[in-house]
């Protein structure tokens, strides 16, 4: 135990103190107290200080202050801190051998004094330490400084000391790490948070090793995601197959893998937080390929970051302009003695007017992860209530319409009222509407799910599980979800011709859905025998590209009239 603690200890990073002392005899005596314990910036004037904050302020923990300074004294500089938040944050101790000047620096928010000449090293490093102590759990309410599960650095601290490594070896290459344990979140499907949470910790030993022996620091961010800076290697490949040994060693299940993302020679003035963001866009290359385990970051990374970003900061405009259009897939009734156009599903496009038709699988996990999610499904419920309202001035009858909801979107508390105010202010009855949730989303956010499904549901509105039997806790969400359709994943269909196991999974589902009293959709039916199959099977309704790929709105209107008139 006692080993631990030392190496624990061994991966703390001294406090940053910023001594400002024109006297340079003076600042060397002060120097010579403290840097044992602290690392030590210097600067000579209040001018050299407030660069030196307004450059480097989250890295800087306390400043000690001389009042009596050319170019700029200490009186200006605290001055400028009271009108900036930044500077704010940062404890401030003046130097002074004048008693009369501590009552105006209180005013000006200084935390404490250290008299001149200094006499007694011992106090003065006892006094900065309780001083940093005191502010740190001040004003970091919130913040804490390592992750409880794993013991790693959190991401604020993991930040604030990328910056004082580069300065403790300025001259050293560095490399940043992102790794990522990809489904990590089936394990707590299958086996339970506390078995996850095991696994998590054993990885994160792993990497305590690796930082102690490499000389680095580690940190762990939400969920399954950690990251790593080090002096630079060449070769990386013995930690990562220790790693991925490691984590199929401790699962026994071949559903999660590694994949990490390098950001190499690290420029130590640039924003640790861009450093990040390359080596996780280097770690998003990696697909989930059980043969390749990393990617490093370089030009085409870095296109497909500016790629990313344009579209993000070009989305705004596009809702305005409306270069998303919804189409729509037609969905038809199978049983009885003809098929009938039965319903339909929204889905969203973006032609986008730089980029052309850019793909939802590509726009949609984006906002996901940057938070337009939500706006953009607004914006779909808004567009199918309109259509559906012209169809019915138009063709005197309305037609069922499917909307998807994130997995994301799920979590937005406005959710519930958005939908609420698409198809009511526009007087569209709520039988009409069905809301697809997908079933990945039950295990992220079940009790959630359960209220808003229960809620519309109540209110009138039809609910579809999407995409069942993608998920891992899909006969238990049967169970608690309070739902009307069950559509299955395209992947049942694509597989059907594959062996006699997979018809019979699907014979059993739809026997299923007889049996609660729920409707079962089939999507992704293309072919002839697809269709035989699913319509003796007793499937409700079917859709595909046997019947029709998604549609403009036009073009669906027009089908509309076709289907009316039969």
């Amino acid at each position: 135990m006692k080993t631990d603690v030392r190496r624990e200890k061994e991966l703390e990073i001294k406090k940053t103190i910023l001594i400002v002392e024109d006297d340079e005899i003076n600042g060397d005596i002060l120097a010579s107290f403290l840097e044992h314990d602290f690392y030590l910036l210097r600067a000579y004037n209040g001018k050299e200080c407030l660069e030196i904050l307004n450059r480097d302020d989250r890295m800087i923990d306390l400043v000690l202050l001389d009042i009596f300074m050319p170019i700029m004294n200490g009186y200006e500089v605290l001055h400028e801190r009271q009108y900036n938040p930044k500077l704010k944050r940062i404890p401030f101790i003046v130097m002074t051998a004048e008693a009369k000047i501590e009552e105006e620096c209180f005013h000006l928010g200084v935390n404490d004094f250290i008299k001149k000449p200094y006499d007694n090293p011992d106090i003065i490093v006892a006094r900065i330490k309780r001083m940093i102590e005191l502010y740190e759990d001040r004003s970091i309410i919130k913040e804490v400084k390592r992750d409880k599960l794993t013991n790693l650095y959190s991401m604020e601290f993991f930040k604030k000391y990328c910056a004082q490594f580069n300065l403790r070896h300025p001259k050293i290459k560095k490399d940043l790490l992102a790794i990522n344990i990809t489904r990590f979140h089936l394990l707590n499907e299958l086996y339970g948070r506390d078995y996850a949470d095991e696994i998590l910790k054993d990885i994160a030993d792993s990497i305590k090793n690796f930082v102690r022996q490499n000389e680095g620091i580690a940190a762990r961010a939400s969920g399954d995601n950690f990251y790593i800076y080090c002096h630079h290697q060449d070769d990386y490949s013995e930690f990562f197959n220790n790693v991925i040994e490691h984590v199929k060693g401790l699962t026994h299940v071949n559903i999660v893998h590694v994949r990490v993302g390098i950001y190499p020679n690290v420029n130590p003035n640039m924003d640790i937080d861009i450093v990040i963001g390359r080596a996780m866009a280097a770690s998003l290359i990696v697909k989930e390929d059980v043969n390749k385990i990393f990617a490093v970051y370089d030009e085409s990374s870095e296109e497909q970051v500016h790629f990313n970003e344009h579209l993000i900061n070009s989305f705004e405009d596009s809702i305005k302009n409306k270069d998303f259009k919804v189409f729509f897939q037609p969905k038809y009734n199978i049983q009885g003695e003809r098929n009938r156009l039965a319903s339909a599903e929204a889905l969203v496009r973006w032609f986008h007017p730089k980029y052309g038709m850019i793909s939802p699988g590509i726009f949609i996990p984006l906002f996901e992860k940057n938070g337009l999610i939500q706006e953009l499904d607004k914006f779909v419920f808004n567009e199918v209530a309109e259509k559906m309202k012209e169809w019915k001035e138009k063709f005197g009858a309305y037609i069922p319409v499917s909307v998807n909801v994130s997995r994301v979107d799920i979590y937005n508390t406005n959710l519930e009222e958005d939908i609420l105010e698409a198809f009511d202010s526009r007087n569209v009855p709520h039988k009409y509407c069905y809301i697809e949730i997908t079933e990945s989303a039950y295990s992220t956010g079940e009790d959630i799910i359960i209220k808003l499904c229960s809620s519309l549901r109540e209110k009138g509105f039809v609910i579809e599980i999407d995409d069942f039997g993608t998920g891992y806790s899909t006969l238990h969400s049967l169970l608690d979800i309070p739902f009307d359709v069950l559509k299955l994943d395209m992947m049942f269909i694509r597989k059907l011709d594959q062996n006699i196991k997979n018809a019979h999974i699907i014979q059993m589902i739809l026997n299923l859905c007889r049996e609660i009293g729920v409707m079962s959709v089939a999507e992704g039916v293309e072919t002839e025998r697809h269709y035989n199959f699913l319509k003796e099977a007793g499937c409700d309704i079917i859709q595909g590209y046997y019947f029709s790929k998604p549609l403009p709105e036009n073009e669906f209107a027009e089908l509309l009239v076709k289907e009316l008139k039969k």
